[in-house]
């Protein structure tokens, strides 16, 4: 997936320069959207975008993560991409207009949100199968029966 980066200058006057919790639940509302991602990043160096994509890996790898996840990375002030953590269970809101990374890049790199989970199912289903499944193989794998949102 392509990287999300932040825009810190549409949060409110003042507020430090974090996606937290005010960011995601108070001042980003469905009436007010907050226009915080870019995706990709604007302003961004090739060479940095590769090497964060680098760093995310190996954590990802290192990690023995599955699947798919969400790598959150900060660049220092001597431009070094830092990994902050590691979300198994990304945020995955299915609205265009909610903020929710996983899905942002997904339509970036040209899924739906319905191809975005049949994507995730299939690559499960080929780490537990070790075949390339279509959808019909991969819905008889025991998971849900239906993804509601």
């Amino acid at each position: 997936m392509p990287i999300v980066g932040f825009d810190f200058a549409t949060l409110p006057r003042g507020a430090p320069p974090v996606y937290g919790y005010e960011a995601k639940w108070i001042w980003d509302t469905r009436e007010h959207p907050l226009a915080i991602f870019r995706c990709p990043p604007t302003g961004v160096a090739d060479s940095l975008c590769r090497e964060t994509e680098r760093v995310a890996l190996d954590a990802y790898r290192a990690l023995g993560c599955r699947d798919w996840c969400r790598i959150d990375v900060r660049v220092d002030r001597f431009g070094v991409p830092n990994v902050v953590e590691l979300n198994p269970l990304p945020g995955i809101i299915p609205d265009p207009t909610m903020n929710s990374c996983f899905p942002k890049a997904a339509r970036v790199a040209g899924y739906t949100y319905d191809g975005l989970i049949q994507e995730v199912v299939r690559t499960a289903w080929r780490r537990i199968t070790g075949r390339d499944g279509g959808a019909q193989d991969a819905a008889s794998v025991h998971a849900p029966t239906a993804i509601s949102a």
